[in-house]
């Protein structure tokens, strides 16, 4: 009885969002703070080299048709560190949608100070590959459009977006709007309202050495979607000796977690994060998790003497 609440709710939330396009439909991310050209393409050429990251999280794990979403970022500084350039990545699975996202970022990178401090404006542009087959959901009425159309359709959508980024070795502050156009998903009368929502981010975060081997990182993250409550992300972590952060995440009114990032290598990370709902979805223990990978591709004419906080 409770799988098959699970479903009607899962399938209940795809509906709604397809049918008004008011929810927030962007993937949800843990490792935000360890890979920002996730959502802002000013991040990219801001770790100094060819950096690539992977991230796999498996949203509310044991819930058939619950989100499952793959992420792939590369991005590298040229041109004397001026110019920022990379690439996104997404698969995203919900029942029975399917999207791709495929972007291209380009940043230009000002140098402020003889610290090295950095303000940064990106672009990106790129395609969304939606597919929606609800040719095998499981539906109770069989008068439903759905069933009665067989309502299976696909859709392109090139979209572009824009994004700032400050940044010091300790300090940084970013404005992203990742998709800046709210495009009709489909012509079907049955999703007439259906478009895309614009989603716009604040994310923010510094550093405080504590001493020798503890390094404290407060950050927060405001996510703006019309028609949609407003987002917000507290974190808390911890370094310990350079190689191994500890942290806290609070979602207000929707999740908490913890994570752990390792530095194996200045150049190699590894992560892991665990988010448990506080909505009422909470009653079927719907936990996520999350795994990332990283590496920095170095020149041999440089060496990381300190590790990189963002």
């Amino acid at each position: 009885m409770k799988n098959k609440t699970k479903i009607v709710t899962i399938i209940s939330c795809i509906m709604l969002v397809i049918n008004t396009g008011k929810a927030q439909q962007e993937i949800q991310n843990s490792f935000y703070m360890f890979n920002g050209s996730v959502l802002n393409p000013a991040y990219a050429g801001s770790r100094d080299a060819l950096s690539a990251v992977a991230n796999y999280r498996n949203q509310w794990s044991g819930w058939k048709g619950a989100p499952v979403s793959t992420m792939f970022t590369i991005h590298t500084p040229l041109v004397n560190e001026s110019i920022g350039v990379g690439l996104n990545a997404v698969n995203d699975q919900i029942g029975p949608t399917n999207k791709s996202a495929i972007f291209g970022d380009f940043a230009y990178r000002l140098k402020l100070n003889s610290k090295n401090d950095r303000l940064c404006f990106g672009i990106r542009a790129g395609a969304d590959l939606i597919r929606n087959n609800f040719t095998n959901v499981k539906i109770n009425d069989a008068t439903d459009p759905l069933v009665t159309n067989n309502t299976n359709f696909s859709t392109n959508a090139f979209n572009v977006g824009a994004g700032v980024y400050y940044y010091g070795k300790k300090h940084f502050v970013g404005v992203t709007v990742p998709k800046m156009l709210a495009n009709k998903l489909t012509t079907d009368p049955n999703f007439a309202n259906s478009t895309q929502a614009v989603h716009a981010y604040l994310i923010t975060g510094f550093v405080v050495k504590l001493n020798s081997l503890w390094d404290l990182k407060p950050g927060a993250a405001i996510k703006f979607t019309p028609n949609a409550p407003l987002s917000v992300d507290g974190n808390l972590s911890v370094l310990y000796n350079k190689m191994i952060w500890f942290g806290l995440l609070y979602r207000y009114g929707s999740a908490v977690g913890a994570n752990v990032v390792y530095n194996i290598t200045p150049q190699f990370h590894i992560g892991y994060a665990y988010d448990f709902a506080l909505t009422n979805m909470k009653q079927y223990n719907p936990s996520s998790h999350e795994i990332m990978l990283g590496f920095d591709f170095l020149k041999k004419s440089k060496a990381l003497k300190s590790p990189r906080y963002f």
